[in-house]
């Protein structure tokens, strides 16, 4: 059984969405970088905000949906990682992309979405 309930999975994307946020000015990304770790911090805050579990603001997507959107965000992640110029960018990105693969890994996307 998989730890992580549509609950949980949901403080950890509004959790990651504020991450992704933050990280770029703290960490002193390049003006790139954090265009795109921005990028992602809307397209995730919104995938997040539709989903169907708890902590949602309008349940239209179904989980094990969000849960394929999630992962198709890996490679993504991977490429932005291998186009950027600075090793703490480029750190950065594969940081995100490990983040996402463990969150889908641990996730439970056949479980109530009321849980």
């Amino acid at each position: 059984m998989k730890p992580v309930t549509p609950r949980l999975h949901g403080f950890l994307d509004y959790g990651s969405c504020a991450l992704m946020l933050a990280a770029p000015h703290l960490l002193k990304l390049s003006p790139t970088a954090r265009k795109v770790s921005y990028a992602l911090a809307g397209s995730y805050l919104l995938v997040s905000a539709l989903t169907d579990y708890p902590l949602a603001i309008r349940r239209e997507i179904p989980f094990p949906v969000h849960g394929k959107t999630e992962l198709s965000t890996i490679p993504a992640l991977l490429l932005t990682a291998s186009l950027q110029e600075g090793s703490r960018e480029r750190a950065y990105f594969l940081a995100l992309a490990s983040t996402v693969a463990g969150a889908y890994a641990l996730t439970d996307w056949e479980a109530n979405p009321d849980s």
